[in-house]
């Protein structure tokens, strides 16, 4: 019995600590940079690769590497192994063999001016956690309704940079915000990312930055987590907020947590006790976050992109939340790519869809 009892104390401090290190991966705060392919050669205005889904995807890409950037252009060779892709320009660096690289889906890099040719401001919201930074890309009048970007969980106001242009030729102001635990903004409490569940308070922090400094409405616009803080704020003050557009967006954790388990093979006993670690260790519910509960009731037009090849947040609460809202409040527009790259797969396609919403709700 006492051998029973000592194996039944070890196995559940196993699945403890397990539950307790990928509870922690969840909520780690990360801004380092993932250079993990190496760049075969360049020659003759190419560069060849190691061949993978994102190498021999086409659309519009940049390669980055340490102090270096590209722009791609479209597959031009290649074999099993390789992919020889045209590159466009090059940014700002060398490209050399032998470099340590990676495809940047976001493109673009630095600050709106540099990366897009437009005038912008840095300016500080107040927010609860504290001052934070964000890009005021001016419109046609500030006594409009602004875009407030709300980029996903430990990426930066760079992911907003691809919609900046049509967002821009629809006169409407964009403020793409930083939040809690971002570089150069305060941190949490605790440090710890909370998956939105405190984060969303900096957005409508942003939103009351964005009214006093004239806005007569919002549109919320948030990829990833972002999209899950968006849909938060939406619930909790939704008397500002005139559309939202999800990219890739988090609508249940839950079920995006059981994916990315899925995708380390771990049993899905595993994953349930890491999800209730995770919501002890930073205090979140996570059935709050399953948006599907909600989309009976929504009453304001959301816009949706969804990826086929969606590795990272599971898509099929997207499709269930678009059939379950009110008919003609949701868009849904399904692309091929993986997560927040339905504007790098077809560019043109996206804002024209982007465009006519803003239309339709500012």
């Amino acid at each position: 019995m006492a051998a029973a009892v000592v194996i039944v104390v070890l196995a559940g401090a196993v699945l403890g600590g397990i539950g307790w290190y990928f509870a922690g991966v969840a909520i780690e705060v990360d801004h380092s940079a993932d250079y993990s392919l190496t760049v075969l050669d360049t020659a003759n205005g190419t560069v060849t690769l190691p061949r993978d889904e994102a190498t021999e995807r086409p659309g519009t890409w940049a390669l980055a590497w340490k102090d270096g950037r590209a722009l791609l252009g479209p597959v031009t060779g290649g074999n099993d192994e390789q992919v020889i892709r045209q590159v466009s320009s090059i940014v700002e660096g060398v490209l050399v063999k032998g470099s340590l690289a990676t495809v940047d889906h976001w493109v673009y890099d630095s600050d709106p001016k540099r990366a897009l040719g437009l005038d912008f401001q840095d300016v500080m919201y107040p927010s609860q956690a504290g001052p934070m930074p964000a890009w005021l890309i001016p419109g046609a009048s500030p006594k409009s309704t602004w875009v407030i970007g709300v980029h996903g969980r430990n990426a930066d106001k760079a992911e907003t940079f691809r919609v900046m242009r049509a967002v821009h030729a629809a006169g409407l102001p964009m403020m793409s915000i930083a939040y809690r635990n971002d570089v150069g903004a305060p941190p949490s409490s605790d440090g710890k990312n909370h998956l939105g569940d405190t984060e969303w308070r900096d957005v409508l922090s942003a939103m009351g930055y964005a009214r006093a400094h004239g806005a007569t409405g919002v549109v919320l616009y948030g990829w990833s987590m972002g999209g899950a803080m968006s849909m938060r704020t939406l619930r909790e003050d939704p008397t500002l907020i005139r559309g939202v557009i999800l990219d890739s967006p988090v609508l249940d954790w839950g079920a995006t947590l059981d994916k990315q388990g899925d995708a380390r093979n771990l049993p899905g006993f595993v994953t349930g006790v890491a999800k209730r670690v995770l919501e002890w260790r930073i205090g979140i519910d996570l059935s709050d976050f399953d948006q599907r509960r909600y989309a009976p009731k929504l009453r304001t037009p959301v816009l949706l992109f969804t990826a086929a090849d969606d590795a990272t947040v599971d898509n099929g609460a997207a499709y269930t939340f678009a059939k379950a809202a009110p008919p003609g409040m949701v868009t849904h527009i399904a692309t091929p790519g993986g997560h927040t790259e339905s504007w790098n797969v077809d560019p043109t396609a996206y804002e024209n869809a982007l465009s006519a919403f803003l239309k339709k709700v500012a």
